[in-house]
């Protein structure tokens, strides 16, 4: 297992980027009343075939060159499992991957969410080739997100300029603020 679902995320988003990635959709969303949380990550990156997809699953495989392991989705599928949620993935070669995670949120080994106002705020920052289209939805509203949008305001500053950087902060903060449970 891992310290929260935040490394989890950022994992999945730096795959995606490896893959050629264009457009990286994230999706959260937390309830209550089914005592679920869920996390989605989408991309139009490469893809993958059939074989590859299935290898993606076992901890002693990775396509990088510089690992002998690849545990970020082997692990998020354990998780998952362990707290009686579901795991699936999708991929097709030249179209894109597909992941989406869920579990029963007040299971005891269910990691906390973690720091996703930060982890947001810094993939946001960060990935300049790439739109990050980010939604979070509870029972209680949604917020969404995207860096091409937060780009055309922007202007001519980039993401990390002080100002964009101190706005783009405070935007997450209040959007996120009284939506995610483990805040309450």
């Amino acid at each position: 297992m891992v310290e929260d679902l935040c490394f989890h995320l950022v994992d999945l988003v730096q795959n995606s980027v490896a893959a050629g990635a264009r457009v990286i959709r994230v999706q959260f969303r937390e309830s209550r009343a089914s005592d679920s949380l869920e996390m989605e990550v989408a991309d139009d990156g490469q893809g993958m075939d059939g074989p590859t997809l299935l290898k993606v699953q076992d901890p002693f495989f990775t396509s990088k060159s510089f690992k002998k392991v690849g545990l970020g989705i082997p692990l998020l599928k354990a998780t998952t499992e362990v707290c009686r949620g579901d795991f699936a993935i999708s991929s097709r070669l030249g179209h894109g991957t597909r992941i989406r995670a869920s579990m029963q949120r007040s299971h005891l080994d269910c990691p906390p969410l973690g720091d996703l106002e930060g982890t947001l705020l810094s993939l946001l920052v960060s990935l300049d080739a790439v739109d990050l289209r980010f939604a979070f939805h509870a029972a209680r509203g949604s917020f969404a997100v995207s860096s091409a949008e937060a780009r055309a305001h922007a202007g001519d500053l980039p993401l990390s300029h002080p100002d964009v950087y101190r706005f783009l902060r405070e935007y997450i903060r209040a959007g996120l603020g009284g939506l995610l449970l483990s805040a309450q």
